[in-house]
């Protein structure tokens, strides 16, 4: 004689298969809050910017919603304005990381530009603590100066904790700090960066 197995109902929530929430947060960047070199180096400066950078990002997750921080994307664009705002002459090149490679090692050309200037990304992070979130940045800042064939090198960091911020605006007070340190650098080696024009004799 068969027996009847008697099988369980389950909840239909229990049934849903749960599946995670990205969310992409781009920093906010106030360009008002980040001076640029004032007056403007006597330079043509050149930014490259590589791949890797303006694709670099954070991740953080709690529970089933994961948040992407756009950093890379946000960062670029600021260094943008403060190049072109900051020497006399500023131009952007979005390379790959060997064109970078390249830029750097090559036979000093100043043909085109006097200075070259390569950003890197050396951290970032996002951390919620139990009364507040904590974001952190730290780049370095390559300058070749062409003429004279010599490398500078400047990191910058910044640090926010902050209870009750939005992301955006957490994130991007962090690279606020980090832009404002370099604009610093940028102009106490302005004699560094600036191009020499020698005069030649007749």
């Amino acid at each position: 004689m068969s027996r009847a197995t008697r099988v369980p109902w389950l909840p239909v929530s229990m049934l849903i298969v749960t599946t995670a929430c990205m969310h992409n947060v781009m920093p906010k960047i106030t360009p008002a809050k980040v001076p640029s070199v004032e007056p403007r180096i006597e330079s043509r400066a050149l930014l490259l910017l590589s791949a890797s950078f303006e694709q670099y990002g954070i991740q953080e997750s709690n529970g089933i919603h994961k948040w992407r921080y756009h950093y890379g994307e946000a960062m670029a664009a600021a260094l943008t304005d403060l190049v072109t705002q900051s020497f006399t002459q500023g131009d952007v090149r979005h390379v790959s990381d060997a064109e970078v490679l390249q830029w750097l090692t090559a036979a000093p050309d100043t043909s085109l530009a006097d200075v070259l200037l390569v950003p890197y990304f050396e951290k970032g992070g996002q951390t919620d603590r139990v009364f507040d979130t904590v974001a952190e940045a730290r780049l370095r800042l390559d300058a070749r100066t062409l003429a004279a064939n010599l490398t500078y090198s400047w990191a910058a960091q910044g640090r926010t904790a902050r209870a009750l911020s939005s992301r955006k605006g957490l994130t991007g007070n962090t690279l606020e700090q980090v832009l404002r340190a370099l604009s610093d650098s940028l102009s106490a080696h302005r004699s560094e960066l600036k191009v020499v024009h020698v005069m030649s004799s007749r």
